[in-house]
């Protein structure tokens, strides 16, 4: 009886754990691909969604953090990563400074800020990767930067800055110094 009454309880948390999940995936590409539209629900979204939403179950998560998504148990959450564009003329004149390429598409943004991941490696330690693999992140680059000048065709070169964003610390924090510094990783003149 005991042991039936164990796995009654994992089973039941395991299903609160799926139901939950399934409703943020749900939420997660309603909410990207249907943001500003009306769209009709399908029925797994609304039943997961009125569990979710259910006194005892609601609580449940509030409080054991089921709720959060599996990025709140995440080891190893990804730096931030900056990388910012200044084209000139041929004259040297700045036309335009920018952060992020023009996309046509949510999809192609998101595609572009996971790119950020891999230059991770180029703050490693050096002798962790073939040489081969930091010229590979630096051709990444170097290609962004040109797809970044082809959209300005009054430009004639362009200067691309790697950045990792530094945040304070606990302690700077509370001192008051609340602004993150940028640390410049690599620059590339294309």
């Amino acid at each position: 009886m005991k042991k039936k009454l164990q796995l009654s309880g994992i089973f039941i948390v395991l299903l609160i754990v799926f139901t939950i999940g399934m409703k943020g995936t749900f939420d997660g590409y309603y909410g990207f691909y249907y943001e500003n539209k009306n769209y009709d629900k399908p029925l797994a979204y609304v039943i997961s969604e009125n569990i979710a939403q259910s006194k005892p179950i609601n609580m449940l998560t509030s409080y054991t953090g089921f709720d959060t998504g599996y990025g709140f148990y995440a080891p190893n959450v990804a730096s931030d990563f900056v990388m910012s564009f200044e084209m000139k003329d041929k004259n040297g004149n700045i036309l335009e400074q920018k952060n992020m390429p023009y996309f046509k598409s949510k999809e192609s943004r998101v595609r572009y800020t996971t790119v950020f991941n891999m230059f991770l490696d180029k703050i490693s330690d050096k002798n962790t990767y073939d040489r081969k693999y930091y010229q590979y992140l630096d051709i990444i680059i170097k290609q962004i930067a040109t797809h970044v000048m082809k959209e300005n065709p009054k430009a004639s070169s362009v200067t691309t800055k790697l950045y990792l964003y530094d945040y304070p610390t606990i302690a700077d924090f509370k001192q008051g110094r609340t602004n993150e510094n940028l640390i410049l990783i690599d620059e590339f003149k294309h």
